[in-house]
């Protein structure tokens, strides 16, 4: 009898080998809880408790820097260029309009009736450009 005892105890020992084997690849397989932790504050602690103490400053610290002005720069002034041509301002200022309404001559130009200081009237259209020109 200790033969069948002996025969079998070798495949026994294995089995129980190959179980453990099973069970630790089972245990190691389970998914483990997550350890996922957040902190959500706003800022104010809890009444009567600072986590932090206020410790004043070692020195003083350094005064700002201003930097200086840049230097005066002086240009020479531009050259001189041709004079631009001045509106004759005797002429225009002696002349002023009538009471009657503007009106179209025939190229199609806005017309007014004028009078001059000396007394006379005349007719002055206004070209493309918005000039007004003496017509009459």
């Amino acid at each position: 009898m200790n033969f069948m005892r002996e025969m079998f105890r070798g495949p026994r020992i294995g089995y129980a080998v190959l179980a453990v084997a099973f069970g630790l690849a089972a245990w190691a397989a389970t998914p483990s809880p997550a350890n996922a932790r957040v902190f959500v504050g706003i800022g104010l602690p809890f009444p009567g408790y600072s986590p932090y103490p206020f410790y004043p400053y070692a020195y003083a610290p350094p005064p700002p820097y201003y930097y200086p002005p840049p230097p005066a720069a002086y240009y020479p002034p531009p050259a001189a260029g041709p004079a631009p041509a001045a509106a004759p301002a005797a002429a225009s200022a002696s002349i002023t309009y009538t009471e009657r309404p503007a009106f179209k001559n025939a190229s199609g130009q806005t017309c007014r009736e004028v009078r001059f200081a000396s007394g006379t009237t005349g007719t002055a259209c206004q070209d493309t450009g918005g000039q007004w020109r003496i017509a009459q």
